[in-house]
């Protein structure tokens, strides 16, 4: 799927590698495969459903170092919200750069912006939603999380336990790989 899309990842690479909280170019990675095993079993518009994978994180290279590297929650969830606020304006050129017609860039525009601190009902929102969560449970990204949070393992696994997934496909997957994940961390203790 990726090669059809990109021109996009093209165009949203510099905006994923301004982002210092975490590696978002690894984080979108698994976001966008997230996505595709998502499709996978519950169906959607790929042309839209990708690219709001692969955009979702790109206002993170807006945001104040400051806010996205503080311990401070309320610091933090100011950086969230600017991020979501300013992914707008970026996914909106983006796409009008790639060629898609005003009606589709909003739709992305749309997906985009319910990502974080929503509870949507429409399910292309909530299948980004679930991928999102989901791209954390891969064990590469699992361990990258380790790091930039400065957390152990077991820390980063208990928080991701409490992920809530809104499709059947996104839980069963994120079971087989929490399981995955826990039966690693046992190992190493």
């Amino acid at each position: 799927m990726e090669n059809k899309f990109e021109k996009i990842w093209d165009l949203a690479m510099p905006y994923l590698k301004k982002g210092i909280m975490k590696d978002f170019v690894s984080h979108t990675k698994y976001v966008v495969k997230s996505m595709e095993m998502i499709i996978d079993g519950e169906g959607g518009d790929e042309d839209i459903l990708i690219p709001s994978a692969i955009l979702h994180d790109v206002g993170w290279s807006k945001v104040d170092p400051s806010l996205q590297l503080n311990d401070d929650m309320e610091k933090k969830r100011e950086g969230q919200r600017q991020h979501i606020t300013f992914a707008k304006e970026i996914v909106e050129e983006v796409l009008d750069q790639a060629g898609y017609s005003e009606e589709d860039i909003q739709k992305v525009v749309g997906i985009v912006m319910a990502h974080k601190f929503q509870d949507p009902e429409d399910k292309e929102k909530q299948m980004l939603i679930d991928a999102d969560n989901l791209s954390d449970t891969f064990k590469e990204q699992f361990d990258s999380d380790v790091v930039a949070y400065h957390s152990t393992p077991e820390q980063v696994y208990e928080y991701r336990m409490n992920n809530k997934y809104y499709t059947q496909t996104a839980q069963q997957i994120a079971d087989q790989q929490m399981a995955k994940l826990k039966a690693e961390i046992k190992d190493k203790i």
